[in-house]
């Protein structure tokens, strides 16, 4: 039976908000479950208790496609890493935290994760790192925002680490343990902080969002997906070279099994195709780093000249950008001066500016004034009602 229990630095110290109590010290013992008897005791375990801390580790940045590796859980006091490539069912699992009221740290990429994993959607979530975002704080990971609300330091070797390879080392463990340990106390510092600023609603009406973009899962690769990095300033025979090569370097790395990025990474991508336009392709070449400079000499050059005789005006047609015509004059006035009040509203609050509208949104709202709610949250719509420009409209 795999069965860990992990020692290590104890919360409860370093600063913390002034309005907010100490926390009580928690404890840093875990459990890893790889057997199906041992999760379905701990689901019972866990029906009782809300919230619960929730954090996966996936394999990104080590294979081609990205699996979820391990589940962290803590709820109760007590913290369970489970192990989704152990053959065991998570489907209780699952079917539990869906009622539950989550409490997760930058919860985007997770979310969407656990959609494509077991087509999972939770009623509640409350994400720590969109908190210290709406707090205006300049370091929103959660390593900084432990080590400033507990004192406690998460050591960044295991960050990067292969989490599909097993057995997972104690260090691992004891790391990945770590990212739900003090979720709860941190939410419920930050909360107190929201609270007292009146921004409480604003998270909570951001977290509702975030779980329904999730539910989309990852975009699926389009026949336009070979268009990385500055493709737009190649040319059409660049652009025929770039669009062999991204396939040839999605088809290594399927075989190898390794991310894209790992074959080749965009930039040289782009850079080989514009030095194959101008006719510079070879003195490129020599300029390559070792593990770059053997594949292409094991078969990217002939992918590259191979793109050169490619007729460029058999490549995949770009989708139309944006809507369909430019701001017209009055509209553009009317972006600028919701530009300015965004911008003094953010500094009014401390936060970035691209909280209150991002620019594709500023330039929803200055084309349609009247759909204003349809485009931002409630929240937001409540400062942007105090535009003079949007009272006049």
């Amino acid at each position: 039976m795999a069965r860990r229990r992990g020692r290590g630095s104890r919360g409860g110290g370093g600063p913390s908000a002034p309005e907010v109590e100490a926390s009580p010290r928690v404890t840093d013992e875990y459990r890893f479950l790889d057997r199906q008897e041992e999760l379905d005791a701990f689901i019972e375990r866990l029906r009782p208790h809300d919230p619960v801390a929730l954090d996966t580790e996936a394999d990104n940045l080590h294979h081609y496609d990205t699996r979820v590796c391990l589940l962290q859980v803590r709820a109760g006091g007590e913290t369970v890493l489970i192990d989704p490539l152990a053959g065991i069912s998570l489907a209780g699992l699952f079917e539990v935290l869906a009622g539950k009221s989550l409490i997760m740290h930058g919860s985007d990429f997770d979310l969407r994760l656990l959609k494509e994993l077991a087509d999972f959607r939770p009623v509640r979530l409350f994400d720590t790192m969109l908190a210290a975002q709406y707090l205006g704080l300049d370091r929103i990971g959660l390593a900084a925002l432990l080590e400033a609300n507990f004192g406690v330091a998460i050591p960044k070797d295991s960050q990067k680490s292969d989490w599909s390879r097993r057995p997972l080392t104690a260090k691992m463990l004891h790391y990945a343990a770590t990212d739900v340990l003090y979720l709860e106390e941190l939410k419920k510092r930050l909360s107190a902080r929201l609270e007292t600023l009146g921004r409480l609603r604003w998270v909570e009406e951001k977290c509702r969002w975030q779980i329904e973009v999730a539910q989309s899962g990852f975009p699926r690769p389009s026949e336009n997906a070979w268009r990385v990095g500055a493709s737009d300033t190649l040319g059409p025979r660049g652009q025929a070279v770039l669009y062999e090569t991204w396939h040839w370097r999605e088809a290594q790395a399927r075989r190898m099994d390794r991310p894209p990025f790992k074959v080749i990474g965009n930039d040289y991508l782009v850079r080989l195709a514009r030095a194959a336009q101008e006719g510079r392709l070879e003195e490129e070449a020599e300029g390559l780093p070792r593990g770059l400079k053997k594949r292409y000499e094991n078969g990217m050059r002939e992918v590259l000249l191979r793109g050169m005789e490619r007729d460029p005006a058999s490549l995949p047609k770009r989708p139309p950008r944006g809507p369909s015509r430019p701001l017209s004059t009055q509209e553009l006035k009317l972006h600028e001066v919701l530009k300015k009040h965004r911008n003094r509203e953010a500094q009014r609050l401390g936060i970035d500016p691209t909280l209150l509208a991002s620019r594709t949104q500023l330039a929803q709202i200055a084309r349609h004034p009247a759909e204003l709610e349809a485009v931002l949250l409630p929240w937001q719509v409540e400062l942007f009602l105090t535009c003079p420009a949007l009272e006049a409209e």
